[in-house]
């Protein structure tokens, strides 16, 4: 039993460490130091899209799953956002208008493949 604990709590502590010392976010440190809020945001929060086909918010290089779009801003755990992309159904919105999304441009990717291959699409 000790010994099961002792490799949990090692795992954890390299884990936090890795996170703290790498170049991380604020949500991720703060998942890794054990805040409760932090770690519900890094769960929707990614550097790269993550799901395909769900509606999501591309701002400063970042990736937020849930939250909601209205009225020129997205709104997200509290905060609101106004200079970022909004996709949705195939489209982009920014600033209150609506345009066609187009892969490559914004963050917007239809699948992994694409993603992968970003450097086609400039």
């Amino acid at each position: 039993m000790v010994r099961k604990n002792l490799k949990l709590t090692g795992a954890i502590s390299i884990l936090a460490s890795a996170l703290i010392f790498n170049a991380c976010t604020p949500q991720e440190r703060a998942f890794a130091t054990g805040v409760g809020v932090g770690a519900i945001v890094v769960a929707s929060v990614y550097s790269y899209p993550h799901y395909y086909g769900h509606p999501y918010y591309y701002y400063s290089g970042r990736y937020y799953y849930g939250g909601y779009y209205r009225d020129g801003y997205y709104y997200y755990k509290g905060q609101r956002f106004r200079n970022g992309h909004y996709f949705h159904h195939g489209y982009r919105y920014h600033h209150g208008h609506r345009y066609r999304a187009r892969v490559g441009q914004y963050g917007y990717y239809q699948n992994s493949e694409q993603y992968n291959n970003r450097h086609r699409y400039r």
